[in-house]
């Protein structure tokens, strides 16, 4: 789960790899680019969840975290 507060903390960091006979590229968010490669490290404990059908930003998270915070919700879990 994303932490609100956190989101600004992180960034994308890009690592590249070859698979049969093409060059690939997966993007890692982390906190510092060694954050990344121990995140990177971590992969080999994956499981596999599904095809990602689509992808949507979701606009406003800002203005979404102020009215939880004025109705007392904590978003940060």
């Amino acid at each position: 789960m994303i932490s609100f507060s956190e989101c600004g903390a992180y960034g994308r960091y890009l690592f590249e790899y070859r698979h049969d006979g093409s060059e690939w590229g997966l993007e890692i968010v982390a906190k510092s680019p060694e954050d990344a490669r121990q995140r990177l490290k971590a992969l080999s404990w994956a499981t596999y969840k599904g095809e990602i059908a689509g992808k949507m930003p979701v606009p406003g998270t800002r203005l979404l975290q102020r009215v939880a915070q004025y109705l007392g919700l904590n978003l940060n879990h």
